[in-house]
């Protein structure tokens, strides 16, 4: 007997103990679901206050836009640079000069010399007749050289690199052949787009950080007004237990949905600007005989700029909270 009661008791606890971890997980998962309800309402609320201010919300987009679209748009503007004279540094040849008088079987055998030597993509032989007749035609000094006894034009070989940075070994090489005369490889101009290539890469990053400052500075003092709007509603919140996550989370919505739509107008903004050069820029490189055509922001930029202005926006709004809000306590 007293065994049987002892097991009905253990069958009451085990039940018991059932029922308590069913209820655990179910207020884990009422808790769970409670927070994401939180979060959503949060972010419609926050978008909702956001509407009923629409100048001083425009004004606020427009401000982060203008600031996230200046550095944007140099960094766009350096790295189709970039592209540009990656094109001219594949187009790079290096003119060998092959000395007056020497014979025909000497100069083809010269070609070859040319494309054994390491480092050589391909060469290309122009004869001192073709040179003369494309100096004919371009120079605009036709009617001179009929004066001329003979042709002063060397035979001529344009010499393809692989690599770039191979050129100046390249060029000591063929320096050694004796036949050659001369050797021109006019390099120094890309050096110097390389460094102010560079140059405006810091530039850029120089200027996105300060502009990304302003847009900290400009969210926060948003934010710091709507806390200073919203005193009373935030101490009667603090009075019921409300906690200090629970208090800052519409604040810190409103920070980033300022740099989500700040970045998004940046983005039309920068858009519209390419459609505007497009043309400008299709001519210019048609006028240069270049396929050459602008690069825009791209779906990959316009996501990271989405999320660049989403993050700006959300620390713009962490640092006035952290700021202001605590200083408001429940008396």
């Amino acid at each position: 007997m007293a065994m049987t009661n002892h097991k009905s008791r253990g069958s009451q606890h085990s039940q018991q103990t059932q029922r308590g971890a069913r209820g655990s997980a179910v207020s884990r998962l009422d808790r769970w679901r409670g927070y994401k309800h939180h979060h959503r309402t949060t972010l419609q609320s926050s978008f909702a206050k956001m509407l009923q201010e629409p100048f001083q919300t425009l004004l606020t987009v427009v401000v982060i836009a203008i600031a996230l679209t200046l550095p944007t748009a140099l960094y766009i503007s350096v790295e189709n640079i970039r592209q540009l004279s990656g094109g001219v540094e594949s187009s790079a040849q290096i003119s060998v000069f092959v000395k007056k008088g020497a014979r025909s079987a000497a100069i083809e055998k010269l070609g070859e010399q040319l494309a054994n030597l390491s480092g050589v993509a391909s060469v290309t032989h122009i004869s001192a007749a073709t040179a003369l007749e494309e100096f004919n035609a371009l120079s605009g000094f036709g009617s001179a050289l009929q004066y001329l006894d003979e042709n002063p034009l060397p035979e001529t070989f344009l010499v393809q690199p692989l690599l770039l940075n191979d050129s100046a070994k390249l060029v000591a090489k063929i320096h050694k052949i004796t036949l050659v005369d001369d050797v021109q490889l006019d390099m120094e101009w890309l050096r110097r787009l390389g460094a102010l290539l560079d140059v405006g890469r810091k530039l850029v990053l120089a200027l996105a950080a300060a502009l990304g400052i302003g847009v900290i500075l400009v969210i926060g003092n948003t934010i710091r007004l709507a806390i200073q709007s919203r005193r009373d509603e935030i101490v009667i919140v603090k009075l019921v237990g409300g906690t200090d996550a629970y208090v800052r989370r519409p604040f810190l919505y409103t920070g980033l949905l300022f740099g989500f739509f700040g970045a998004f107008v940046a983005a039309l903004m920068l858009v519209g600007l390419g459609f505007w050069l497009e043309e400008s820029v299709s001519e210019l490189a048609s006028l240069y005989q270049s396929q050459f055509r602008l690069t825009g922001l791209g779906f990959s930029g316009f996501l990271t700029l989405l999320v660049i202005g989403g993050v700006v926006g959300l620390a713009g709004a962490w640092v006035s909270v952290r700021q202001h809000m605590y200083d408001i306590k429940p008396r």
